[in-house]
């Protein structure tokens, strides 16, 4: 299907496709009059005095129908802010029209398409505001469920006692270290990642190049006063390394990064097929406080399916291990919305976690993404319905109630099979700091490492610049000295 979306200001267009999608997910969107389509939609925003409104309208073979908002600036939370409420406006009206036309029920996030929607909470409770206000003007000016208001809000109030004062972002930053490598690809999976059978000989060299990149910019970081607050082990799967490469690369952390201001680090073990009693009691030695173990599911089936060569018992076997190496917070990593799974499926996933009783649960809801397995491949794998996703995810907080956690850190995500969340659940006192601080980008995250992305962030303004680390491991050992010098002269001259 195609459908022209036009606006008496093109950036309106661009910025309401995303609503269009919620609703026509597989339909092309064009931006000009072609006269091609079946469904033109017109958008527009204006001012009048102290009055701003959006206007949506709706033509289809003669159907025509019309919705328009209207906000008052001396109401609006940022009345310095004009251009983001007439976009808001015209996407409230654009998604109340199709909400009508359609007839599809309205998505609990409403407007709300954004990464990562806690920073409009943490914006009002900057600006004073109180908790039953914000969920008040969430459901009215986004049109988001009162429930998923709720979560939002309570997500982000949890999250200030970790949050960087301005002072703090000048002293502080993280660190993310990408290990490009894995046993196999995964079906979902679009990280950068290589297998490790096939990509043998640029094991070594990587890390050679990458522990240049960790010292280069410890040492940076050092000679500005800067100091680690939280270092993040990802991938990839670190742990796919043997015992000698992994135990070496903490080693260099430790020398480079760590101080007393470090007060977490955390190793993806990610496949517990990777996992060894050696290599979880090196890292407890090099002071690593968190591991994650993330079986994705429990179901012997769905884990063939997705490319995982493990079986629920060796994620069993890796979690006891874990425990026995001494680590006090362990992370599992489920998704819903895999193929062919039901909330049965999830519900014998979570029960089998709770036996675990880890501290951190983190839920993602499945995307599909351009780069995956099952992107390229659609016709093989049956994709779960958005209802059922929907009560998938619902089951997984219940479970996290269950076992003593409360949403730590929430994101979203585009492709997502349905358009829900990603959630952190964590026990009070083992919150992932790193994660918080990577989501709601009021810290420097440095990223260091294949596919790592730098985020350089203004401490005050939170004004953001990031910068990207090159995929392929071969373009980046040869180019590390580059890389080096580029970011370090990021580092000096961001603030």
């Amino acid at each position: 299907m195609i459908i022209e979306l036009l606006s008496n200001q093109k950036e309106l267009a661009v910025t309401c496709q995303d609503v269009v999608r919620l609703f026509y997910p597989d339909a092309e969107i064009r931006l000009e009059n072609t006269g091609e389509c079946k469904l033109t939609l017109h958008i527009a925003a204006d001012a009048d005095g102290p009055a701003i409104k959006g206007t949506a309208q709706l033509k289809n073979d003669g159907t025509m129908a019309l919705e328009q908002v209207s906000g008052d600036l001396e109401t609006l939370p940022f009345s310095d802010d004009l251009r983001n409420h007439q976009k808001r406006l015209v996407k409230l009206a654009l998604f109340r029209l199709l909400t009508k036309y359609t007839g599809l029920p309205a998505g609990p996030w409403g407007i709300l398409t954004g990464i990562r929607p806690t920073k409009i909470v943490h914006r009002l409770l900057d600006a004073g505001w109180l908790p039953d206000s914000i969920q008040q003007y969430l459901t009215g000016a986004y049109d988001m469920s009162a429930d998923k208001a709720v979560l939002l809000t309570d997500t982000a109030l949890r999250q200030r006692a970790v949050l960087l004062t301005e002072k703090e972002a000048r002293e502080l930053i993280s660190i993310y270290i990408g290990i490009p490598f894995c046993p196999t690809r995964c079906a979902y999976c679009s990280f950068p990642s290589y297998s490790v059978e096939n990509s043998a000989g640029l094991v070594e060299p990587f890390l050679e190049a990458l522990a240049g990149e960790i010292r280069g910019i410890g040492r940076a970081a050092g000679e500005m006063g800067l100091k680690v607050q939280t270092v993040y082990v990802g991938g990839g799967t670190p742990t796919v390394l043997d015992s000698e490469k992994m135990c070496r690369l903490l080693e260099v952390i430790n020398d480079s990064l760590v101080s007393e201001a470090t007060v977490e680090i955390t190793l993806e073990a990610g496949r517990p097929d990777t996992v060894t009693m050696e290599k979880l009691e090196s890292a407890i030695k090099q002071g690593v406080t968190r591991v994650s173990i993330n079986p994705q599911t429990m179901n012997p089936g769905t884990l063939e399916l997705i490319g995982r060569r493990h079986s629920p018992h060796q994620v069993a076997d890796a979690f006891a291990m874990a425990r026995q190496a001494g680590f006090k917070t362990i992370n599992m990593d489920v998704i819903v919305g895999l193929p062919g799974e039901t909330a049965a499926d999830v519900q014998k996933t979570l029960s089998a976690i709770t036996v675990f009783e880890p501290e951190n649960l983190t839920v993602h809801t499945m995307a599909v993404k351009r780069a995956s397995r099952i992107n390229e491949a659609k016709d093989n794998f049956e994709i779960s319905p958005a209802r059922e996703v929907d009560k998938m995810l619902h089951l997984a907080h219940e479970a996290a109630g269950k076992m003593g956690m409360r949403p730590y850190y929430l994101y979203r995500q585009k492709n997502m099979v349905s358009p829900l969340e990603n959630i952190g659940y964590a026990r009070n006192g083992h919150d992932c700091i790193y994660n918080v601080q990577m989501i709601e980008e009021r810290q420097t995250v440095i990223g260091l490492g294949g596919g790592a992305g730098s985020k350089f962030v203004g401490p005050g303004t939170w004004h953001l610049n990031s910068h990207y680390n090159p995929k392929d491991p071969d373009t980046y050992i040869r180019r590390i000295d580059e890389i080096i010098a580029l970011k370090v002269d990021k580092l000096r001259s961001f603030d």
